[in-house]
């Protein structure tokens, strides 16, 4: 959903309905909150470990014991699995948050809901994602033979 790191570890159980399907970001970078729409495709997993976490946490994503996962911990946790699922670069919780916005340009090409998205008060740094998703243009150019 293209969550900073620091945003999935102060995620409220509070803050994600998965009835209405939403999330919404407290206090985000710039301390700006905003409002997500969680994905078909992950409502289920969401509600699972809903169901699993411990009682009592003020933390959606929580340790056993439910205290406050730590970025560390969770940058290590998607190293690990990236390395499990025999991935060859090292990921980290931006390359997600990279990946996902790279990923929705590719297919919407709006680049103002992905600012929205991400959490960016300046357009000029979403743009980045358009250079990147431009990427398929440039290698599919390289391949193409042309004809005469």
């Amino acid at each position: 959903m293209g969550l900073r790191v620091v945003e999935v570890t102060d995620l409220k159980p509070g803050s994600i309905n998965l009835t209405s399907r939403k999330l919404r970001v407290v206090n985000g970078k710039g301390g700006v909150d905003r409002d997500l729409i969680i994905p078909a495709g992950i409502e289920e997993t969401l509600r699972q470990w809903k169901g699993r976490k411990p009682r009592g946490t003020k933390y959606f994503f929580a340790t056993l014991k439910g205290k406050k996962l730590s970025t560390r911990y969770l940058c290590e946790m998607i190293k690990r699995y990236g390395r499990k699922a025999k991935i060859d670069k090292i990921i980290s919780p931006h390359t997600l948050r990279h990946t996902f916005a790279t990923e929705y340009y590719r297919q919407t090409k709006d680049i103002e809901t992905l600012r929205r998205i991400l959490g960016y008060a300046d357009i000029s740094t979403t743009t980045i994602y358009i250079t990147l998703a431009n990427i398929d243009v440039e290698n599919g150019m390289k391949s193409f033979k042309g004809f005469l």
